[in-house]
């Protein structure tokens, strides 16, 4: 299931917590190098940490916080451990 909004909520995370070059940049090599568009991370949340610690290397954690919290935010849900959890858990309740 492709989910735009997931993609460009976590976008958002991205540019707040850095800058929009620097979410320019990560969405370049998502598409190219590990031909995964935003609209795929809702499919494939594990390839898409792997892709932020090969990224932000010890600094992930951080991101991977960063995002949690806006998702929570922004879908009305309470915080998961780990990204993977949390988009997840997105989907389970609609299932």
């Amino acid at each position: 299931m492709k989910d735009k909004h997931l993609g460009e909520v976590i976008i958002e995370a991205i540019k707040s917590y850095g800058d929009e070059t620097l979410a320019r940049s990560l969405i370049w090599h998502m598409e190219n190098r590990k031909k995964m568009s935003v609209e795929d991370i809702a499919d494939r949340p594990d390839d898409f940490v792997f892709f932020l610690k090969e990224v932000y290397g010890p600094f992930e954690p951080f991101i991977e916080e960063h995002i949690i919290q806006i998702i929570a935010k922004e879908y009305g849900v309470p915080e998961q451990k780990g990204l993977v959890a949390m988009i997840k858990s997105l989907y389970e309740k609609n299932t």
